[in-house]
């Protein structure tokens, strides 16, 4: 059962993101009023564009900070009034945004991605326990939501499915290159692509409300036949360091979340 969605929220920073969230809120009929100096206009229709961050405060205490990670703190600084701040940023801590917000505020570290706009976001988040009926309404309808249970989870978060979706649309391009290569046209190969890629995961999440545990190698073991197309397909990708590659780009990625809380 989907909870109450907040009536309304304040989102600054209205690039990719932001404007991904916001979009999602107001499909859902959440009134929100966004705040990004870049813009004149808002790029997504029934956003209410506002010309200061006291104007969000005004309006709402749940405020979504959509900001590059540099940005945090200083924008959090420029805030009167204590809410409950959720950053989206990657790499910068629970105590660091609540050390920059007024005193008195609740601090929200999350990680969506980019797919929440057709609400089948991954959507992780770490706070307090008084924070988390606010963390599950704002994204309900989104997609997946998983708590961790420990912040340093969170980099790791960035790393797979933060980062994942851009993981995914480069080995979709491989593929339509792939049948490019062998004469399809360029069309004919990426549509191929996404039925294959997005019909394998519908069938696979459809396979595994039945058998919880089962395993991404058993499925692919049955359309795997000896000495067939498909085995020597995978023998090409893991002699291309396939599987050695993806993990050290989420390896990379974590790290560089990690880098970012530095500073």
């Amino acid at each position: 059962m989907q909870k109450k969605p907040i009536e309304t929220v304040g989102v600054v920073g209205l690039g990719k993101m932001g404007a991904a969230i916001a979009s999602a809120l107001v499909k859902k009929g959440t009134k929100v009023y966004g705040f990004d100096p870049n813009l004149k206009e808002s790029p997504v229709s029934s956003v209410n564009l506002v010309g200061t961050l006291d104007s969000i405060i005004k309006e709402t205490d749940v405020i979504v900070i959509a900001v590059k990670p540099n940005l945090v703190i200083p924008v959090l600084k420029e805030f009167s009034k204590p809410a409950t701040f959720v950053s989206i940023a990657a790499g910068i801590s629970y105590s660091q945004i609540l050390e920059a917000a007024p005193q008195g505020s609740y601090s929200v570290r999350v990680m969506p991605n980019l797919p929440l706009v057709s609400e089948r976001g991954a959507i992780a988040y770490f706070c307090d326990d008084a924070s988390v009926s606010n963390v599950e309404r704002l994204f309900s309808g989104m997609g997946s939501q998983i708590r961790v249970s420990k912040e340093s989870l969170m980099d790791a978060v960035t790393g797979l499915s933060g980062s994942g979706p851009a993981y995914v649309l480069t080995f979709l391009q491989a593929m339509a290159e792939g049948g490019l290569q062998e004469g399809l046209s360029y069309e004919e190969s990426l549509s191929l692509a996404m039925e294959t890629i997005e019909g394998t995961l519908v069938y696979f999440r459809k396979l595994r409300e039945n058998d919880p545990n089962l395993h991404p190698m058993e499925m692919r073991n049955w359309v795997t036949s000896p000495g067939g197309t498909t085995i020597h397909g995978l023998d090409a990708l893991e002699r291309g360091g396939f599987s050695t590659a993806v993990r050290d780009a989420i390896k990379r990625a974590t790290e560089r979340s990690k880098e970012l809380g530095k500073g």
